[in-house]
């Protein structure tokens, strides 16, 4: 089993909490309070669990510059009170940033947590997954 130390604890509990936090302030109407505390709590979050300079050197590569940028002006709308469209273009710097880790994310749920698989192979979900798993095939 990996060894975790405080800090990386305390970074998964924030990145956690950051989730969390956003969804709720997805489900109370785009609050843009529990929005801005999800996005300060998940960066956080990362920089805890990576360490401030590979956080920092994940964001500004060069080839994730268009998520990045998306990220951060999603948060900037947020803050600055335009809270539908800053969730929705974070959403997409998320996805830019984050969709090269959506297959290994989905392969540990199915292997994990119990029943995520049975939820995952249903109809709609299954056909998503599948999706998912297929953008990130290698040319062979």
């Amino acid at each position: 089993m990996i060894s975790l130390d405080d800090n990386k604890k305390i970074g998964i509990g924030l990145c956690g909490i950051g989730i969390a936090f956003t969804t709720l302030g997805v489900f109370l109407f785009f609050e843009r309070t529990f929005l801005a505390l999800g996005n300060v709590a998940f960066l956080f979050g990362l920089a805890l669990l990576l360490g401030p300079w590979k956080a920092f050197r994940f964001f500004f590569r060069k080839e994730k510059w268009r998520g990045s940028s998306a990220y951060f002006l999603g948060i900037g709308l947020i803050i600055f009170g335009w809270s539908m469209c800053g969730f929705f273009i974070e959403m997409y710097g998320v996805w830019k940033l984050f969709a090269a880790f959506l297959p290994n994310v989905l392969s540990s749920l199915k292997m994990w947590v119990p029943g995520a698989s049975i939820v995952l192979n249903t109809w709609p979900l299954s056909s998503l997954c599948n999706m998912i798993n297929d953008q990130r095939r290698l040319p062979v």
